[in-house]
């Protein structure tokens, strides 16, 4: 399975539109939509938040989301 196949799996399963995935990592959607069916590559720190999204780095917890209110 390549990287772009487990976070499509990823984002499906936990009901993520590809919208704020590409918003986190810093990526055009379209972009990223090509990246995960294999047509294009994303760069090292895009590659590198990629990583931090899948280890759950892009769920906020409820103390910040009480601040920002």
């Amino acid at each position: 399975m390549t990287l772009g196949q487990v976070v499509k799996q990823y984002l499906y399963m936990n009901g993520i539109r590809n919208d704020f995935f590409s918003d986190y990592i810093g990526c055009d959607p379209s972009t990223c939509t090509r990246w995960i069916k294999g047509e294009r590559k994303l760069n090292a720190e895009q590659l590198l938040k990629v990583h931090d999204f899948l280890a759950g780095k892009h769920i906020k917890p409820v103390t910040e989301i009480m601040k920002e209110e």
